[in-house]
């Protein structure tokens, strides 16, 4: 778990069943409604739970276009439109406040916030494997694994910053249009506008599939779904972030995004001068706000 005193986070990483390991467009998706559904368990109420997915491009951009491996790739992935690596988290949120009676009836205090939590995590964990995957609810080590994976940070540099001589060293950097932690870039976008979705419209896994396709190193998508102001209502927000070697890569890649996020009739709003709240609301943390 991960918490900062005021919440607490859980996160369960989402595997394909007994099928491809990196399913092609168009393959069974993960059913979106456990996530409203893990808003109340029980007598336990959540702040919001949220689905992260990363997808790592193949061929890779940064290969050499008349490689080996671009080559011999190319051709499946023009065929299936199966990325290198998909990965998918799905990571809920407690905010003691919001059900101190659940939390005290349970020992009270952290420990009953955890228990509390744990309970909520097992419950995603069995809707997930009912809906035919594999679920993992991750431990502390894990979970921190899964941030810095979805951040794409280095793991040669964490690694070397998590020894006990190691001299503090600033890995990250904004500016308007990125964030940079250690050799990679980043730009967020927020979903302003979704396009019309239900009976007969785009399925919302393909439009996912569709925003994640980009040729970047890395390109995440994020869905939070929260308690609306009204009985009843939920609130949902997205956000996409994609990732690059450098800067100047990402301009291309922008301009990728933008161009499909049109076409699909998706209103994206890039987060100029707000790229750190827009790379912490990716991350597999229940849904930074």
């Amino acid at each position: 778990m991960l918490g900062d005193g005021t919440f607490l986070t859980a996160a369960v990483r989402v595997e394909a069943g007994g099928e491809a390991l990196r399913p092609a467009f168009g393959a069974r998706s993960l059913p979106l409604s456990l996530l409203g559904d893990a808003l109340q368990v029980d007598d336990i109420v959540l702040e919001s739970a949220q689905l992260v997915q990363q997808v790592r491009a193949a061929p890779a951009p940064q290969l050499p276009q008349r490689s080996v491996a671009r080559l011999s790739y190319a051709p499946l992935q023009d065929k299936t439109g199966a990325p290198a690596l998909r990965m998918t988290w799905v990571a809920v949120k407690l905010d003691p406040e919001l059900c101190r009676e659940a939390i005290e009836a349970r020992g009270g205090g952290l420990e009953g916030a955890q228990r509390a939590l744990v309970r909520v995590a097992d419950h995603v964990a069995s809707r997930i494997t009912g809906a035919g995957f594999r679920a993992v609810v991750l431990d502390q080590d894990e979970l921190n694994s899964a941030v810095a994976t979805s951040a794409c940070a280095n793991p040669l540099l964490s690694g070397r910053a998590g020894r006990p001589d190691a001299a503090p060293q600033r890995r990250t950097m904004e500016t308007s249009r990125v964030w940079r932690c250690d050799d990679r870039w980043h730009t967020t976008y927020a979903v302003e506008r979704w396009p019309e979705l239900g009976r007969g419209a785009t399925p919302l896994p393909q439009l996912v599939a569709l925003l994640t396709s980009v040729p970047a190193y890395a390109t995440t998508f994020s869905l939070t779904v929260r308690r609306g102001v009204r009985q009843g209502e939920t609130s949902v927000s997205g956000h996409v972030r994609v990732t690059g070697g450098s800067d100047t890569e990402l301009v291309g890649v922008r301009r990728t995004l933008e161009q499909a996020a049109r076409h699909a009739k998706v209103g994206l709003a890039r987060l100029d001068r707000e790229q750190l709240p827009g790379v912490l609301a990716t991350l597999p943390l229940g849904g930074a706000q």
